[in-house]
This record gives structure tokens, sequence and C-alpha cells, in this order.
């Protein structure tokens, strides 16, 4: 089948299958620690977002075959740009020329380059949409900029950029997650703005029939972003950015009606040395609670693909994907583009509760050294797709959810 070949009557398949499902229950042997059934943390949450969260599961626990391959397309509409490192025809139309194959998940950050407009993020929601007509899944990264530091009053003259989402790109006093939620500070009116934005986008995919893995303010274990450990103890727990976490579940959900979104937390990988436990937590340090979250995804950028934290993810209970997944960021064989793509598929083998992992995009260093990490800029990446183990857009079938 075409990878742009639609995908007739879907719906109807979703309605049916999940008929099915709510009949029969959950499936399969259980071979990992995860549950057969799953109900999402959204009770109000749609059929299609019901029935993805049930098909990631089959996959986490094999009763389905294969891992989805992801390939992120940039952020904001940067998914439109015709080529160069970040768009969606240079990293999945190329692929699909030259392999006959695009990745099943197409992802995308709403923000972190820029403050991006809704008209922006509208257009940008065009691609998203027909990826997913056309048989693929969607994942939604969210990487804010500091609203101490912007206040998207002016968007046109003020758009932001990368560097407000970095702890030491600026002054980080002020910097206080419980301020986010509470009602009598400034900054409040200011967060709330940028929720409202990011809303109104999803709100066009949901009218779109789009289920969005929804993947914001990732690596909360790190020290980089200014959501991170910088401004909270890794000593005293994490509970201001729970709460951030929670607030933004409830607003998005209860308030914004937004029934659309699995909800993915991605932390960074655990520290590997004590000399890293000032910067970095254990991947279960910021946890929101399992009422919140329904997909945990990692990141891990390492030659060897090597998932350290597999039996850590396990423990929580939920589908599994790598939110992040490639080469170390330094090496020999990003710079080059030498990467040998089809360790994901034989790596991956070896923990089968993932369900999905995204491959980033490239980008260019201070130094205007590339860094490769798109399945396209790097080696034997038509074996990789071809491979029956690894699933691409046009295999995507989640009326396929095993039934007892």
């Amino acid at each position: 089948m075409s990878p742009l070949m639609p995908r007739i009557g879907r719906l109807g398949l979703l309605l049916t299958a999940l008929t099915l499902l709510s009949a029969c229950g959950g499936g399969g042997d259980d071979t990992t620690v995860l549950p057969t059934s799953i109900s999402p943390s959204d009770t109000d949450a749609s059929d299609a977002a019901r029935l993805e969260l049930k098909y990631l599961l089959d996959l986490s626990n094999d009763t389905l075959p294969g891992v989805l391959a992801g390939q992120n397309t940039g952020h904001g509409d940067q998914i439109l740009n015709s080529s160069g490192t970040v768009g969606y025809a240079p990293l999945l139309d190329t692929l699909a020329t030259e392999t006959g194959e695009r990745p099943a998940v197409v992802g995308l950050d709403y923000e972190y380059d820029r403050i991006f407009t809704p008209e922006q993020l509208a257009n940008a929601n065009q691609a998203l949409i027909a990826h997913w007509q056309a048989g693929g899944l969607v994942t939604i990264n969210w990487s804010p900029n500091n609203p101490w530091w912007n206040d998207e009053s002016d968007l046109e003259n003020d758009y932001g950029g990368g560097d407000l989402t970095r702890t030491e790109k600026g002054d980080m006093s002020l910097v206080d997650l419980a301020d986010l939620v509470d009602d009598s500070s400034d900054v409040y009116t200011v967060w709330r703005r940028k929720l409202d934005r990011i809303a109104t986008a999803l709100q066009e995919l949901q009218e779109a029939g789009v289920v969005v893995l929804w993947r914001p303010m990732q690596e909360m274990n790190g020290n980089w972003f200014w959501w991170g450990i910088s401004t909270q103890s890794s000593t005293s727990g994490c509970q201001a950015y729970k709460r951030l976490w929670r607030d933004m579940f409830g607003y998005f959900t209860q308030q914004k009606g937004l029934h659309n979104l699995l909800w993915v937390y991605s932390p960074n990988r655990d520290p590997l040395t004590s000399a890293e436990s000032d910067g970095i937590a254990s991947v279960s340090w910021c946890y929101p609670g399992a009422d919140y979250v329904d997909v945990v995804a990692g990141t891990v950028y390492d030659d060897s693909l090597a998932i350290d934290d597999y039996q850590s993810y396990l423990q929580f209970g939920k589908p599994l994907g790598m939110g992040e997944y490639g080469p170390d960021l330094e090496g020999a064989a990003t710079l080059a583009g030498s990467f040998d793509t089809r360790l994901y598929a034989s790596v991956l083998a070896d923990y089968p509760a993932i369900a999905y992992w995204v491959s980033w995009h490239d980008w260019y260093n201070e130094d205007g050294t590339r860094v490769h990490q798109a399945l396209v800029s790097n080696q034997n990446v038509t074996e990789l797709l071809q491979d029956s183990a690894v699933l691409t857009q046009s295999e995507v079938d989640m009326s396929a959810a095993t039934l007892e």
C-alpha cells in the first residue's frame, strides 16, 4: 500500500474495534509488568484516543508485533520547509522517495525555536492532519520559552528563541514554578496566555479527528531547561513540576475540552555517575502520577542505543516509547552522518515493550558542524524501514489491536 493512500472509513474502523475491545477486554500474554488493559488518564478521552492507547499497549505487550518508527520534523511551521534540516518534505517525503516508506509517527515541537503565532501553528497543523489522514500517528512536543523572559505580548517583534528555554541564557532568579499556578501572581496570566495559544492549535487537531501523543516540558529531571532541576531541589522533590503538569492537564481537558490527547511523560535518562547527581535526577523524580500520564517515553542519545532505564520505565505500568532516540550528540557518527540506522531494529528487539521511537531532526552547531540525527541523513535507512519488525506509516493498523 502506498504511504500516501488515505485510510478509508478510518472512524468506522476505530469505533468498531473500540466496541470489540470494550466487550472483550484486553488480550495477549503479559510478558512484562505491563497490564493487558488500560484506561486513558482523561476519563472523557475520545474513542480514537482510547483505541490508540490500546494499540500502543498491545505493541508494548508484544500482543501486536513490531515497533513504530518516528521522525521529528522541527518546530512550529518549520514542518512546511521544502528543504534543509527540518520539514516534512526533506525528512519524510525524501524517505518515501528513497525507500518507499515513511515513518509511522511524525513529530513536531510547538515552540522552542521561537514562540509561534496561532496562524503559524494552524499552518503547521495541516501537515500533521495530512499525515494522520494518510494512516500515521502524531506526537507533539512542547518546549515553552521562559514566561518570565517573554510574556508573549508582542509576538510580531519579540518572538523569543531556543535560548529562552535554557537555564544559562538569562536571569533565573525570578523563576518559581509555583507562581505559574498561583492566580495572584503576574506570571500566572502570562502562562495562561501561553496555554490558550497552544490549546487553540490542539483544538484544531481535535476537530480534524487527530489523536496527539502530547509530550510537554520534557527532560524535567535535567538542569538545562527552565522547568527542570535548576528550579527545584533534587533532594526535596519535584512537587512544583507535578502541580504544573496536573494544572495543565486539568485546564486542557476540563476547561478547554481537549479529549484527543494522550499524555506522555518524558524524562531524561538517570544519572550515569555520582558526579551527575546535582544536574540529573532519576527518571521517576517528577512523575506526575498514574492518573495524569498515559505513556512513558524517555530520551537516549548514545551510539549503542542502550536504554539503561528500561526496567524503571516498565515499573510505571504504561505503554512505552522513546520520545527522543538516536546516536551520541557529539559522536563521530553523528557528525559524519554515518550512523547505521539498522541498529534501531536490532537493539529494540532487546526492549520489546517499546512501542515507538522518534528520531530527532538535524541541526547545525555554532562551529558550523552538522548534527545528523534524522533517519534520512544516516546510513542503511532503506533496510531499516523495510525491516519486518519496523512499522511504517503504511503499516499502522489500530483496528488490529489484539482481542481475547
